[in-house]
């Protein structure tokens, strides 16, 4: 696994897979703040749209990418092994919250709630499965372009 970060790219890959968490975790604050819900899984963050928020984000995102580079040191499927957790946390919080938003109002309640809950939760993990892999791509990539 070590071969595949590619030492001259490894900062690179790291700031790549760091801003894709970032993004995912910056939709479902949006998310939650369009549904007006309350985060179930993650720490319940108030981060708004103005400059303390935005620090927030920055402050967030290189303290992610320090933990993401002392737990490469230390051994990269470790890395990739966080890296699908927190991935998975994400897409999986963002599924309770489009299952009891967004998925309630498509159905227009014609299905049993449990069944939205399944619908919401399948998706979602297909969305990790396909996000991981896309940073597997990422991983395994000999340059940038």
């Amino acid at each position: 696994m070590d071969e595949l970060f590619n030492p001259n790219l490894l900062y690179s890959k790291l700031i790549i897979i760091t801003f894709i968490e970032l993004l995912i975790l910056v939709a479902i604050l949006s998310l939650k703040r369009a549904y007006k819900e309350k985060l179930k899984i993650l720490v319940p963050l108030n981060i708004s749209s103005n400059l303390f928020g935005l620090s927030l984000l920055v402050l967030f995102g290189l303290v992610l990418l320090t933990v993401n580079f002392f737990i490469y040191q230390y051994s990269s499927l470790t890395l990739m092994i966080l890296t699908a957790v927190i991935i998975s946390i994400l897409y999986i919080e963002m599924g309770i919250i489009l299952s009891r938003n967004f998925f309630v109002k498509f159905f227009d309640d014609q299905l049993p709630k449990e069944i939205i809950y399944f619908i919401g939760f399948i998706l979602m993990i297909n969305a990790g499965y396909f996000t991981i892999m896309f940073i597997l791509k990422i991983i395994k990539a000999n340059s940038l372009i």
